[in-house]
C-alpha cells in the first residue's frame, strides 16, 4: 500500500517537472518572438526614418542648422526724357547683433556709440537683450559701416539694404509716387511699373554650428539677385520745374485750395510735365497727410465749365455746317431763364456771330445753339473727344470722369452739358481733347513711360505714339483752331497772350457742386485755362486748373495768367524740343554726378566709359578685351563703397582668363565675379574676402583651384 502511494507521488513529481519544462520553453519561445517582433519594428522604423521619411527629417535638421540670407535686388532707376534720374536707390546698411555671441558688451557698445552717434546705454541695452537677434541702427552709410566692420566684433551683423532717393524732392512727386521704408512701391509710376523696377531678390545658404558660427554651404550655391530695370519717362524735369513753380505761385496768390497742370505733346501723346500743388516730398512721405499723395491731374474730376464748349463748337461746324461769321445769335443781354434757373453771362451781350459767341464765352449764346443739337449726336462727339472714359495713361487709379448716356438725360441736359455742367472731367482728359484739335483732329493716347531698359541696356518694353481715333476732319480742326486763337486774341483769354507767340485756348469758370446740399455753392469755383502753342505748328498743349480760389475766380483772372507765365518760360528756353529718338544711354551722359554715385555707362565704348568715370573721380577696372561695355558693377546710380572700384565688363569678358582682384569684395560679389569664368572656389569663413589664391593677374582655367579666405561680419 505504502509502495503504491510512493510510486504515485513520484509519477506526479515527474509529471509536474515535465509540465514546468514545457512552460519555460513556451515562455522562451514567446520572449524570442517578442524580441524578434520588436527588432523588426525597430528596423522598420529605422527604414521609415532613414529612407522613406528621410527628406522630411533632413529638412527639419537643415532648418536648425541652416540660415537663408536674402540678397536684395537693387530697384531700377526712373529717368526723365533726357536721362536725369528722378528716382534711384541709395545703398546703406542696417546694423544688427546676436547678443549671445557678443563678448565684452560694454566695450563693444562704447566703440559702436562713437561711430553711430547713439548713446552707449541704448546700445548696451540691446546687446544685453535675451533675444537671439536685435537691430541696433538703420540707414547707416557706407563709411560708418566700414568703421563698424573694422571693429572685428563677432556677432555684429551688417545687412546691406537699399532705400529710394528722389533728387528733385516734391517735384512730380504725385506722378512718380514713392516707396516705403522697406523699398516697396506705394503709388504713382513706382507702383504702376513695379514689376519692372523691383527686380528679383536672391539668397545664399549659411550653415550654423553649435557656437553660432556661420559658414557658406557649398552644396547650395548662392542664387544671385537680378536688379530691376530702369524706366525712361517722357517727363522733362526742366518743364516740370516751371509748372511746379508757376502752379504754386497761382494757388498761393489766389488763396486756392489746390491746383493741377498738364503739359503734353499733341503730336505723340507724350506727357512732358504734370504738376500738382500742394504735393509732398517722397523722401519724407510719412510727414504728409495722405491726400497730398493724390495725382489730381489724373484722379480728380470736376465740372469743366466753358472749356467743354469745344463739343458744341464741333457740332456747329461739323453737323450744323454753320457759317460762324454770318450766323448770329441773340444773347438776351446777359440774362436768360432755363428750367426756372437764371443763366447769366459775364457781360451783357446782344446779337453775336457764332464765332463771337465762343470767343466771348457766352453761356446764353451756346445754350441757344444747343437747342438745335440732338442728344445722341452730342453724346457721340463728347465721347469721341475722350470724355467719360479713361484715357488709358500708364498711371494707376485714373478717373474716367462722368458722361451720362442720352437715355439718362433730362429735357435740359444737353443745354447744361454744352456749357460744361452735368459732366465731370479730369485735367488730363481736357488736355487730350484739345490736343486732338491741335493735332489735325487725331486723338492720341497719353503716356508717361517711353521705354523700359534692363541692366544690360536691352530695351524690354517701349511705348510708341498711338492714335486712338480721328475725332474731326483736318479742316474742321483747322477752323476750331482759328476760333480758339480768337479767344486769346479778342476774347476772354487775352490774359494768356505772350508777345510774339500765337496761342489758341479757352477759359473755364465753373461753380462747384456741393454734394451735401445737391446745389451749387456761391463763391466756390473751379478756374481753368487750356490752350496750345504755337498755333501754326502746335507742339505743346497746356491745361491749368485752380480749385476753389478766393481772390478772383474767373478763369481769365486766375488760370490764364499762370498759363501765360508757363508758356513764356517754355518758349524762352534754348532749343528744348521733345526728342523722342534720343536713347537712354546717350541721354545719361548729361546726368549730374556725385563723386560717390555710379553713372550709367552700359552701351558706351570702353574709352568713353573710363573717361566719364575718371572725370567723376571713380576708380575702375575693365574686364575683358571688347570695345563696348555690356555690364557694370555696381549698377547705375548706386553708391560706390569706399575702397571699391567700378568693374566694366566688355563683350569679350568671357574669353578673359586672368584671375581678378577679389580682396575687399563681399563673398557674394566675389562669387558673382568668378561665376563668369565657370570656375569653382574653396571658401574659408564668411563676410569680406581678405585673402585669395591665385593672386590677381594669374591665368586661370575651369580646373584652377581657387581659394578665398573671408573674415566674418
Amino acid at each position: 500500500m505504502l509502495r503504491r502511494i510512493g510510486k504515485r507521488k513520484r509519477k506526479k513529481r515527474r509529471s509536474s517537472r515535465s509540465k514546468g519544462g514545457l512552460d519555460v520553453s513556451r515562455r522562451l519561445q514567446l520572449f524570442t518572438l517578442l524580441c524578434m517582433a520588436g527588432f523588426a519594428l525597430i528596423v522598420a522604423r529605422l527604414f521609415m526614418v532613414q529612407v522613406v521619411e528621410h527628406p522630411r527629417y533632413a529638412a527639419i535638421a537643415r532648418r536648425h542648422l541652416e540660415n537663408r540670407r536674402v540678397l536684395l535686388a537693387q530697384r531700377g532707376a526712373i529717368l526723365d526724357r533726357n536721362g536725369q534720374p528722378i528716382a534711384h536707390d541709395l545703398m546703406h546698411y542696417s546694423v544688427a547683433a546676436r547678443p549671445s555671441l557678443i563678448k565684452k558688451p560694454n566695450t563693444v557698445a562704447a566703440g559702436m556709440a562713437k561711430i553711430l552717434g547713439i548713446s552707449t546705454a541704448k546700445i548696451l541695452k540691446k546687446l544685453n537683450s535675451e533675444k537671439s537677434f536685435v537691430y541696433i541702427a538703420h540707414r547707416v552709410d557706407v563709411d560708418r559701416a566700414e568703421k563698424l566692420r573694422a571693429l572685428g566684433v563677432k556677432g555684429l551683423i551688417l545687412e546691406k539694404r537699399f532705400s529710394r532717393y528722389y533728387p528733385f524732392g516734391a517735384d512730380a512727386a504725385p506722378l512718380i509716387g514713392y516707396c516705403d521704408f522697406d523699398n516697396r512701391a506705394r503709388a504713382g509710376l513706382e507702383l504702376e511699373y513695379d514689376a519692372y523696377l523691383k527686380g528679383t531678390p536672391g539668397y545664399t545658404i549659411y550653415l550654423r554650428d553649435a557656437l553660432g558660427n556661420q559658414f557658406p554651404d557649398l552644396d547650395f550655391p548662392a542664387s544671385l539677385p537680378r536688379d530691376g530695370s530702369d524706366i525712361q519717362t517722357t517727363i522733362d524735369m526742366v518743364y516740370q520745374s516751371i509748372l511746379e513753380e508757376e502752379l504754386e505761385a497761382a494757388v498761393r496768390k489766389h488763396e486756392a485750395k489746390d491746383g493741377a497742370a498738364v503739359l503734353m505733346d499733341p503730336r505723340t501723346g507724350e506727357i512732358l510735365a504734370l504738376a500738382n500743388y500742394p504735393g509732398f516730398d517722397p523722401n519724407h512721405y510719412n510727414r504728409y497727410p495722405i491726400e497730398r499723395y493724390r495725382n489730381r491731374a489724373v484722379m480728380d474730376q470736376y465740372e469743366p465749365g466753358s472749356t467743354f464748349k469745344i463739343v458744341a463748337l464741333a457740332l456747329c461746324l461739323d453737323e450744323l455746317h454753320l457759317d460762324i461769321d454770318k450766323e448770329i445769335v441773340f444773347c438776351e443781354n446777359g440774362r436768360y431763364r432755363l428750367a426756372r434757373k437764371a443763366i447769366k453771362d459775364h457781360r451783357k451781350f446782344g446779337w453775336l456771330t457764332v464765332r463771337r459767341v465762343f470767343e466771348n464765352s457766352s453761356n446764353i449764346g451756346v445754350i441757344k445753339l444747343a437747342e438745335r443739337f440732338e442728344a445722341p449726336r452730342f453724346y457721340r462727339y463728347a465721347r469721341d473727344f475722350g470724355f467719360g472714359a479713361p484715357t488709358g495713361i500708364d498711371l494707376p487709379a485714373e478717373s474716367p470722369g462722368i458722361l451720362h448716356r442720352p437715355g439718362e438725360y433730362s429735357r435740359y441736359s444737353v443745354y447744361y452739358m454744352s456749357i460744361g455742367y452735368e459732366v465731370a472731367v479730369t485735367p488730363l482728359q481736357v488736355a487730350c481733347a484739345y490736343a486732338a484739335i491741335a493735332n489735325d483732329g487725331k486723338l492720341m493716347q497719353p503716356f508717361v513711360v517711353r521705354r523700359v531698359v534692363d541692366r544690360r541696356g536691352r530695351v524690354i518694353k517701349e511705348n510708341e505714339p498711338t492714335e486712338i481715333r480721328q475725332v474731326l476732319s483736318p479742316d474742321i480742326a483747322r477752323q476750331m483752331k482759328e476760333v480758339l486763337w480768337g479767344v486769346v486774341e479778342n476774347g476772354t483769354g487775352q490774359t494768356a497772350r505772350v508777345q510774339g507767340l500765337h496761342i489758341a485756348g479757352k477759359t473755364g469758370t465753373a461753380q462747384k457742386l456741393n454734394p451735401a446740399t445737391g446745389g451749387y455753392d456761391s463763391g466756390e469755383y473751379v478756374s481753368s485755362f487750356v490752350g496750345f502753342f504755337p498755333v501754326e505748328d502746335p507742339r505743346y498743349v497746356l491745361v491749368v486748373v485752380i480749385n476753389s480760389p478766393h481772390k478772383g475766380y474767373y478763369g481769365s483772372q486766375v488760370a490764364a495768367p499762370a498759363f501765360r507765365n508757363i508758356a513764356r518760360r517754355i518758349v524762352g528756353l534754348p532749343d528744348r524740343r521733345p526728342a523722342p529718338e534720343k536713347s537712354v544711354q546717350l541721354a545719361r551722359l548729361d546726368v549730374p554726378k556725385s563723386p560717390s554715385i555710379v553713372p550709367a555707362v552700359i552701351g558706351m565704348s570702353v574709352k568713353k566709359a573710363t573717361r566719364l568715370l575718371k572725370k567723376s573721380g571713380l576708380p575702375c577696372e575693365v574686364i575683358g578685351k571688347g570695345e563696348k561695355v555690356v555690364r557694370q558693377d555696381p549698377a547705375s546710380f548706386s553708391v560706390l563703397e569706399k575702397g571699391r572700384r567700378v568693374r566694366l565688363y566688355t563683350e569679350a569678358e568671357k574669353t578673359a582668363a586672368t584671375m581678378p582682384r577679389l580682396i575687399g569684395l563681399s563673398l557674394k560679389e566675389a562669387l558673382e565675379v568668378l561665376s563668369r569664368w565657370n570656375v569653382n572656389a574653396e571658401i574659408q569663413g564668411s563676410g569680406t574676402v581678405v585673402k585669395q589664391s591665385p593672386p590677381p593677374g594669374r591665368r586661370i582655367t575651369p580646373k584652377t583651384r581657387i581659394k578665398l579666405v573671408c573674415n566674418p561680419t
